[in-house]
């Protein structure tokens, strides 16, 4: 039986490798869904592998994950092919997202605090200066920390947890879709004034439209032919 390394335990080294998995599927998900593997391509581990730059173990289940999820099927000699994901699947999946975001929204409205306004407003202003000088990835983070900040507050963490799995089937945020930069701002200043002045309906609505918004921006860039 192989020991592990001097220091390094079986479990922690079935952690490392269950990480990668999951980091392999996470992009081999974003690869499918932006359509940088397009719908009804074949490919094989040994491809995926050498695109990833990683072994062909971690590709397989990776693979055998995404079969689950209906993204990959799999096809003889150990391939296996895109499925023909549309733009209403798309639709579908920040449908489910939507829902669960305004739930928490409204319920994070319901916990709101002196603190909290005080916390969202300053996360505000911080993403709002990174707009005009800030990095696609400054961007990301300033905005899922005002994220994070509403979905704490609406301490519900099976709902968080319901959420977070939906955005297993959503592109790389730091993709460069125009206008989702400037819709955050919009969500994030619609928000904080329902928050402060406004009410639980329209916080949600807020967070309801705001995704289904961005749905509709990432499919006018990545699933619409410019020539149609």
């Amino acid at each position: 039986m192989p020991m592990a390394p001097h220091g390094v335990t079986s479990r922690s080294l079935r952690t490392q490798h269950a990480s990668l998995s999951d980091s392999v599927a996470s992009a081999l998900r974003r690869m499918i869904i932006s359509r940088e593997l397009q719908p009804g391509q074949r490919v094989t581990q040994a491809q995926l592998a050498a695109m990833l730059d990683v072994s062909t173990m971690p590709i397989r289940e990776a693979l055998l994950r995404l079969v689950a999820e209906g993204l990959v099927v799999a096809e003889a000699n150990r391939s296996f092919s895109v499925t023909n994901t549309t733009a209403d699947s798309i639709r579908d999946i920040y449908w489910m997202h939507a829902v669960l975001a305004a739930e928490l929204t409204g319920r994070g409205w319901d916990n709101r605090t002196p603190q909290l306004l005080t916390t969202l407003a300053e996360q505000h202003e911080t993403y709002a200066k990174s707009l005009g000088r800030g990095t696609q990835e400054d961007l990301f983070e300033a905005n899922w920390r005002f994220h994070s900040s509403v979905h704490r507050a609406a301490a519900a963490p099976a709902l968080g947890l319901m959420l977070k799995n939906t955005l297993h089937f959503f592109p790389d945020f730091t993709l460069p879709v125009p206008g989702w930069t400037e819709l955050a701002s919009r969500w994030q200043a619609g928000l904080l004034e329902q928050f402060t002045h406004g009410t639980r309906e329209g916080a949600e609505q807020v967070a309801r439209s705001s995704v289904i918004t961005a749905s509709q921006l990432f499919i006018d860039s990545y699933w619409i032919d410019p020539a149609s």
